[in-house]
Order: structure tokens, then sequence, then C-alpha cells
């Protein structure tokens, strides 16, 4: 197994209204890391366009451990982890100086370029990410399917800024929906944004497992349902944990993308600009 480190100083640029990194920023470090660990073995864009072949993220499970805000600096360790036919599993640890920041994994799919469907994975590709002796893992369990309850909805239409460098909603960007759909379906139960905010924090996303299903490009229509997996709370507490599954459709029914989170509540910290507890 090869392993590549990358080391990175955070922008302020990348935090969020509570001084924490934002679950986009830090999925942009990951694929960062992976870009610049193929290319190391050899593997780098030109070479990609140069066969028409392409890397398309399938699946993220991310775990954050501790928050980090602007200014910190932050070390991502990454190996592949297995490959198969057309798919590799890449493995993430992030630190903070010694700690265990993140630990995340992508399900990455070879494809072709032209086509945009997935071709096998050639032998001298897996040697030089990964060595000899490519081992063969278990697939993720499926994410669950829509429970009986009624979703909270919103509907937003993607921009040709959502889009990445083969013309398709990045990763990255898919989250900052799911947080808009998430903070929706807070409001519709008695605490969005503001009331978090007056009572010391907000809920922030500390587990993350998106599934991507197709590919969404600039104008689409897209209808985003979330709903909540705990149990109801008395409305006059804070919540301090809450889980989401959420669903991302096209306005013609096709899923786009299927994500479980878990949220826990940050405190707002004392210093304007710095990191919640």
């Amino acid at each position: 197994m090869k392993s590549y480190q990358l080391e990175r100083r955070l922008s302020h640029a990348d935090v969020d209204f509570l001084g924490e990194l934002k679950v986009g920023a830090l999925l942009g470090l990951l694929e960062q890391a992976a870009v610049e660990a193929s290319t190391e073995a050899g593997y780098g864009a030109a070479r990609y366009t140069a066969e028409h072949r392409v890397w398309i993220i399938r699946r993220t499970r991310l775990r954050r451990l501790i928050p980090v805000g602007g200014g910190d600096t932050l070390e991502v360790r990454t190996a592949v982890a297995d490959i198969r036919r057309a798919r590799s599993l890449r493995r993430y640890e992030v630190l903070h100086r010694t700690r265990l920041v993140a630990e995340a994994t992508t399900d990455w799919v070879y494809c072709d370029l032209l086509t945009g469907k997935p071709t096998r994975i050639p032998p001298e590709l897996q040697h030089a990410l990964y060595g000899p002796d490519v081992p063969t893992l278990p697939r993720a369990d499926d994410l669950p399917r829509d429970p009986p309850q009624a979703a909270t909805e919103i509907r937003l239409v993607v921009q040709p800024s959502h889009l990445d460098h083969v013309r398709h909603v990045n990763n990255a960007i898919y989250t900052h929906f799911l947080e808009d759909g998430a903070f929706a379906l807070f409001g519709a139960r008695g605490w969005p944004l503001e009331r978090m905010l007056a009572a010391g924090g907000a809920l922030r996303i500390a587990r993350l497992d998106a599934e991507y299903l197709k590919d969404a490009t600039a104008g689409d229509v897209l209808c985003l349902r979330s709903w909540c997996l705990d149990e109801s709370r008395a409305d006059d507490e804070p919540p301090t944990t809450s889980e989401l599954l959420q669903v991302i459709a096209r306005d013609d029914g096709v899923e786009m993308l299927r994500a479980r989170t878990y949220w826990i509540w940050r405190r707002t910290p004392q210093v304007l600009g710095g990191v919640p507890e």
C-alpha cells in the first residue's frame, strides 16, 4: 500500500458561522490529496485526459472528531485501500498536530471521459496506486430507504457556479445543499438557525454518508427532501444531536443523491474568529 501526505493551512474563507471548517471545504481537501497522490504515482490530469479517463466519486463516508478553524494547519494522510473492476476505495486521516480531526473514505469509479460509463482499471494503474496484490474489500451497506413520515422539502436549480471540471455538481457542493435542507427541517421543527445561535450554538455535521447516484448538471431543477430519524424532543430545549436521511432528486423523479447525516451541538466560541468547543 502506498501512502501520501498533504499539508495545508486553512483559510478563514473556508469556515462556517461558528468558525469551524466547513464540511464542503474538508471534502475539497480530501479530493485534493487524492489528486496529488495519483499525480505522484505518475497519473496526473494530463495523462488521464490523454487516455480519456476520469475518476468520479460515488460514495463518501466522513467522521469529524474535533473542530478546527481558519489559520489551523492540517495534515491529510491518504492511501488506496482496495481496487475492484472499475472502483477503488481510498482512506483518509486528517490531523491537527498529533490530534485526529477527521477520518473518511471515498469510493471512486474509473470512467470513460467521453461516455461517462465505468471502465476496467488497467493493471498498470492498479500497481501505480497500490502495488502488487491489491485487495478487494466488501462494499458498505446500502443507505436506508424513505421513512414513512412526510419530508421537509426545498427546491433548487443547479447553477454554473456549482459545477466542477467535469461539468457536474461536485460532491463538496452537495454538502451545501444538504445543510440548507437540514436547516429547513430544523426550522420546521421549531429550531431555525437564529434560535440556535440565540441559545449559544448550533447543530453541525459530525458524520456524513453520501451516495452519489446520478450526475446533476447546470439547469437541473432539484428537490431536496429531509427526514429526521430521531424521536421528537421538547421544544424548549436546544437539540443536542439529530440524525437525518436526505434525498436529492431531479424534477423528473430520478434520484441524484442519498445521504445520512448525524449532527451534534457545537457551542458558539468565546473569541471572534475562534472555533467551537
